[in-house]
């Protein structure tokens, strides 16, 4: 049939060991889950948590592989993508209602309205077993943290890490405070509350979760620090120089709500006035209860996440979630020199601007100095016309005399050229404006009109 494809369960075997279950998927366009469930079905072993990572790491797995045990199963019938008739399908095509309320109930908010992130599929953040990963790091750093990759795990046993019991004791502080608050008869969830602020997570998870987000936020903490990055008091990671945050969220499943002994009493005490012809307002009761249903995901700022599946939990997935770290890392850094050179060209383009601005202005000033000093040499010029003209029709008097030499000592300290300093005027600043200078000889000109000459 055109719609699947038969393996022999020795070659399916082969291949899966060889290029990874996704890897078979991708080869002959294959569901992931379906083709896991083939595989269990034919009692196929698949490769454990972890092992392309530890074996593209150059870790010794070889003790790992487990033989293909026997089996009267001699071949296996795997359906295309989208194509496995309706009565073999262990897999709804369309997503189930729980299916459907888990990513309403763990994702709603995160990337509303894009679709991509509804239908990622749960091997989206999986280690890629044909290309090598961190290829961004220098080659000392990306040795050590694949080799932590390879061996990170949950450390059952072992005190949490300081941020992770300080995280803990927040929330134990606030149901306690939360508990204190509920004793008072007048107490309204809406509308008192202790002005704290409430722990992240809390409204995402239930409080039973919060034990396996302790346990994988201290595996993910330790290994961060040991590789030199820094833990913040947010739970957010420092990774070289930037900012990593994650959230958790818990799917929920829809179930029919079961009636309370008081919801259960209104209704009665409702229908009964109805009854009566009475006016009542009818108990405002729901139809569904969400229930948390333990399937956990790690979410990540890139809106893509790891999550629970039936073959592997979260823990499971430690050396993934590790690697996408650094790539978010990777992606950041990429982010802030972005940001950094458009600052830098703003400030350097500010800077040019301030340049061009103090050029402008200097420029200004020169150019009506200039003016200035040449308005005074006109004056110059003109008062030695004046001298020249009165020297012609003089008598050869004393007095005419003694006013020459004074009027050509008043025109050398109008002349910009010869930086005259007189006697009683001293220096004149020939780059004044003329109102400006011109105040310095208002009563000089005054008494100088007195003359008439």
């Amino acid at each position: 049939m055109a719609n699947e494809i038969t393996l022999s369960r020795n070659q399916l075997y082969d291949e899966v060991w060889k290029i990874s279950v996704q890897g078979v998927a991708k080869k002959y366009n294959l569901h992931y889950q379906q083709l896991l469930n083939s595989c269990k079905e034919a009692n196929i072993p698949i490769p454990p948590s972890g092992y392309w990572t530890r074996l593209k790491c150059g870790k010794d797995v070889s003790q790992e592989v487990t033989e293909l045990p026997q089996s009267d199963i001699e071949n296996v019938t795997l359906y295309l993508y989208g194509l496995k008739p309706e009565k073999n399908k262990k897999e709804k095509t369309k997503p189930s209602e729980a299916e459907e309320i888990e990513v309403r109930g763990c994702d709603e908010g995160i990337n509303s309205g894009k679709n991509d992130f509804v239908l990622q599929e749960d091997v989206i953040i999986s280690v890629v077993e044909d290309s090598p990963f961190l290829l961004f790091l220098e080659e000392d750093e990306r040795k050590k943290v694949l080799n932590m990759v390879s061996s990170i795990k949950i450390r059952d046993g072992k005190k949490l890490h300081p941020k992770v019991i300080q995280y803990r004791d927040s929330i134990d502080n606030w149901n306690k405070q939360q508990m204190e608050l509920k004793k008072n008869p007048y107490y309204r969830p809406r509308y008192n509350n202790n002005n704290t602020q409430q722990p992240i997570f809390m409204n995402e998870v239930a409080p039973s979760t919060l034990t396996r987000i302790y346990k994988i936020l201290d595996a993910m903490f330790t290994a961060v620090e040991a590789l030199g990055g820094k833990i913040n008091s947010d739970l957010s990671m420092m990774i070289h120089k930037d900012t990593v945050r994650v959230r958790f969220a818990e799917a929920q499943d829809k179930l029919s709500h079961e009636l309370s002994k008081q919801e259960a009493r209104e209704l009665v005490e409702y229908n009964d006035k109805v009854k009566q012809n009475k006016w009542a307002s009818k108990p405002n009761i729901r139809k569904y209860d969400y229930v948390y249903n333990g399937r956990l995901r790690i979410v990540f700022s890139d809106q893509k996440y790891i999550r629970d599946n039936e073959s592997e939990k979260i823990e499971d997935k430690l050396g993934d979630i590790l690697i996408k770290l650094y790539e978010i890392s990777e992606d950041e850094r990429i982010e802030r020199e972005r940001r950094e050179e458009i600052q830098r060209q703003q400030r350097e383009e500010e800077r040019k601007k301030e340049e061009r601005r103090k050029l402008k202005n200097q420029e200004i000033q020169m150019t009506r100095a200039l003016v200035n000093q040449a308005q005074d040499y006109k004056i110059s010029c003109e008062i030695r016309q004046y001298i020249t003209a009165v020297e012609e029709k003089s008598d050869g008097s004393e007095e005419v005399y003694k006013w020459i030499e004074w009027a050509k000592q008043k025109a050398n300290w109008y002349d910009p050229t010869l930086n005259y300093e007189d006697d009683i005027l001293g220096k004149r600043d020939h780059s004044k404006e003329k109102d400006e200078k011109s105040k310095l000889l208002e009563v000089r000109d005054n008494y100088n009109r007195g003359f008439g000459f």
